[in-house]
C-alpha cells in the first residue's frame, strides 16, 4: 500500500465533499434535480435546485450552529414555547 492512497483533510473541521461541492449542498441540489426529472419538469427542478442550494449555503455561512432553532424561537408564535407571558415581538435575548 502506497502513501498516496490516503486523503488527509486540511483541518479537522473540513466538511465532507462530493467532488468539488460540500456533500450536504450537493445532496440538496441532487434531490431537486431528481424531483424535477421525476415530475417531468426538469427546468423547474433545476431552478429550484439552484435556489434552494444557494439559500442553504447562505444560511450555513451566516448562521452557524443552531440557526434553525433560533429562527423558530424568534419567529414562531409564543404559545409554542415555555414563555407565554411575552409575545415573540417583545422577547429579549438572555445569555
Amino acid at each position: 500500500m502506497e502513501q498516496s492512497d490516503f486523503w488527509i483533510p486540511r483541518n479537522l473541521e473540513a466538511p465532507s465533499m462530493f467532488f468539488l461541492w460540500e456533500a450536504d449542498s450537493a445532496l440538496l441540489f441532487g434531490f431537486w434535480i431528481f424531483m424535477g426529472a421525476m415530475l417531468n419538469m426538469f427546468v423547474l427542478g433545476l431552478f429550484l435546485a439552484v435556489i434552494f442550494s444557494r439559500g442553504y449555503e447562505y444560511l450555513k455561512e451566516e448562521g452557524g450552529k443552531g440557526l434553525i432553532m433560533k429562527l423558530v424561537y424568534w419567529y414562531s408564535p409564543s404559545e409554542l414555547w415555555v414563555s407565554r407571558r411575552f409575545p415573540s415581538c417583545q422577547r429579549t435575548y438572555i445569555g
